[in-house]
Parts: C-alpha cells; sequence; structure tokens
C-alpha cells in the first residue's frame, strides 16, 4: 500500500576513494569561489592529489594543509573530509569544520552542503537551510534533494509541498533516484503538484532503474491497480521483486503473499 511519508534525514557525501583535478566535483563549485591564492598553493594541491590517489594520505594531508592555509577553497575541502574520517591523521571534528566552513565560506558547494549537514545534525535547521540553498543553487544534486526535504518536512523554512517539488525536479532531472522517488510521491497524492498517476509512474520507474527499491515497490503497486500504467501482473511481480531483493520489508512480505499465484 501507497504511503505518504516525508521522513527520511539529509544526505551527506564524502570523498570518494580517489581524487581528480578535473573531476564532475570541480564543474559545480560555485562560480564565486576564490582560486588558488597563488601558483605555489596550486602545487601544492596538485600535488597533494598526486599523494592521495597513490595512497599517501600524510603526504596529501601536508600538502593540502599547505595549499589550504594559502586559500585554495578545493583543499580546504578536502582537507575538512581528511579530517573527518581520520585518513592520514587523527580524526579531528573541530579540524573538520573548521576547514569546511572556510571552502563553504568561498562558494565551495560540496562544503556548503557539508557544514548543512553539519547543522542539520545538531539540530539547526535554520543554519542548515541556509548553507543548504547556498549549495542547491549550484546546482549540486543531493543538495537540491536535501532542500526539498526541508520544504517537505518545514525545518528551517515554512512548509511547502510546492518548493519541495521544485528542487526534487532540479535534483530527479539530474537522475537522482531519491529525489525522482519523492517527487513520484508527490504526483501520487497530488501534493505541491497537481495530483497525476501518469507522472507518478514516470518518476517512479525513472528511479526504480536506478534501484531505488522504494520506488521499486510503489511502481510495482502501480502496475497492480493499473494507476497511470497498464495493468501487468507480470511487470508487478518484476518490480516487487527487484525491491524485495534489495531488503524493502513491504516488498518481501507482498512477494511472500503472492508467491502461490505465481507460475
Amino acid at each position: 500500500m501507497m504511503n505518504d511519508k516525508a521522513s527520511g534525514g539529509l544526505q551527506h557525501v564524502s570523498t570518494g576513494t580517489t581524487l581528480s583535478l578535473h573531476s564532475t566535483r570541480s564543474g559545480i563549485i560555485a562560480r564565486g569561489r576564490r582560486d588558488a591564492a597563488n601558483a605555489a598553493s596550486n602545487l601544492h594541491y596538485k600535488q597533494a592529489v598526486a599523494d592521495y590517489n597513490a595512497g599517501n594520505y600524510i603526504a596529501a594531508v601536508q600538502g593540502f594543509t599547505l595549499a589550504a592555509e594559502q586559500g585554495h577553497a578545493e583543499a580546504q575541502y578536502l582537507l575538512s573530509t581528511m579530517y573527518d574520517e581520520g585518513r592520514g591523521l587523527a580524526r579531528d571534528e573541530v579540524q573538520s569544520a573548521h576547514w569546511e566552513r572556510k571552502a563553504a565560506e568561498q562558494g565551495h558547494a560540496y562544503a556548503q552542503a557539508n557544514l548543512s549537514f553539519r547543522y542539520y545534525s545538531a539540530n539547526d535547521f535554520t543554519e542548515a537551510f541556509a548553507w543548504c540553498q547556498r549549495a542547491a543553487y549550484s546546482n549540486l544534486a543531493w543538495a537540491q534533494y536535501n532542500l526539498g526535504l526541508m520544504y517537505r518536512k518545514g525545518e528551517g523554512v515554512q512548509q511547502s509541498n510546492t518548493d519541495a517539488a521544485y528542487w526534487y525536479r532540479l535534483a530527479g532531472t539530474q537522475n537522482f533516484p531519491e529525489a525522482q522517488q519523492k517527487l513520484a510521491d508527490l504526483y501520487y497524492f497530488g501534493q505541491g503538484v497537481p495530483l497525476s498517476y501518469t507522472k507518478a509512474a514516470e518518476w517512479y520507474r525513472r528511479a526504480a532503474e536506478q534501484g531505488n527499491a522504494e520506488a521499486q515497490f510503489q511502481l510495482a503497486h502501480l502496475y497492480a491497480t493499473g494507476q497511470g500504467v497498464e495493468h501487468d501482473y507480470t511487470q508487478s511481480r518484476h518490480w516487487i521483486r527487484q525491491a524485495a531483493q534489495q531488503g524493502h520489508e513491504q516488498a518481501q512480505r507482498e512477494l511472500k503473499h503472492r508467491e502461490y499465484r505465481d507460475p
């Protein structure tokens, strides 16, 4: 059965195992970000990236620190994540927060989003919303999704399903599956958008095809009831099984109930 849920906390994304000087991350950094303070800071940053990718985290910390102290925003952000993860040095929340804010104040979108998460975890929803909004305006999909969640739940901002749908859609068009699933929920219930089972099915499918278990479960429900799609028991069973295999408890229970009907 379809559930109307606005639950779910904000997402936090940490550094991956490999860095790149020309990653997509660089492309979404806000245009207001300052470049490195001077050529030396760029050199420190480039060497630190090479050290990090070679697994020499202690040297990477040293290089990122030199670049960060000279105002290099990406180095500040990466140094904050290394302090957060305890990679190459002792884990230190204070230092992590310090360098995260330095990068965020220069317009680094990932740092802004992580700073938002930090405030959210401390139940300071006003500051969490403000920093998340900055990152979302830089076209960072998971910040847009988080902003949608905050509008949906009325955390740090007046509750608005219309604004939630707006930000979910922006993240969803960047193929962020959780946002696609949440937008589909709004279409199914007609909250913040006109009720449309067809559009709900479209967005559930996009999320389901990316492996979102909740979307798979809800898409199965639509196929079982013929809402927004042609009634198709085979497709319904397929998506129920996909969700169940990922540990979706409702899907697992439904699959057991259906077993006696399956050929």
